[in-house]
């Protein structure tokens, strides 16, 4: 018997969440990797097997992040998990100076959302300066805030595939 209820958090399945990842010409092997909006993680782990140096998790839900730390305990890939709203006067001081590659996976939205457009854009704006390489998927193709975003900070739009649930995901390299 259940003693909890179990509330599914995002939209989709995990094959849904990769779709695109492997296929975007990014490579991920010797990479450092922050992905923003982790969730427990499964992506990342994903990623893992592609042999990166280093993989940095931060997601607002704590029970989830707690699971992703789990998940890495049986990784010898390094990582960390930070459980964190990206609103948080504590980014900048838990985030790297750089990284190889940033993943920001249907997560710009849901921030826009809760702290309002100007807030999410200073908060993605540092995040993308911070990346070599940036992974993300935008679920209405329309709404081109990020993709804004990313190209104004001297990226260029390297891939871009449809998944069948009718997201997009977009490769970026800093020219």
């Amino acid at each position: 018997m259940l003693f909890w209820k179990f509330h599914k958090k995002f939209a989709g399945t995990w094959e849904d969440r990769l779709e695109g990842l492997f296929s975007c010409g990014v490579n991920y092997s010797d990479k450092t990797i922050l992905d923003v909006g982790c969730n427990m993680g499964i992506v990342a782990y994903e990623i893992s097997k592609h042999r990166p140096a280093y993989i940095h998790g931060i997601d607002i839900l704590k029970p989830h992040i707690g699971v992703a730390r789990s998940i890495f305990l049986g990784s010898d890939v390094e990582s960390r998990f930070d459980a964190m709203n990206l609103g948080s006067r504590k980014l900048p001081s838990v985030l790297r100076d750089r990284y190889d590659i940033v993943l920001l996976l249907a997560v710009y939205q849901h921030v826009r959302r809760g702290v309002g457009q100007e807030k999410a854009d200073l908060i993605f704006t540092d995040i993308i300066n911070r990346a070599q390489t940036v992974v993300a998927r935008v679920p209405d193709e329309e709404d081109t805030c990020l993709q804004s975003l990313i190209e104004g900070a001297g990226f260029t739009m390297s891939h871009r595939s449809r998944s069948p649930r009718g997201s997009t995901v977009l490769a970026y390299h800093r020219n």
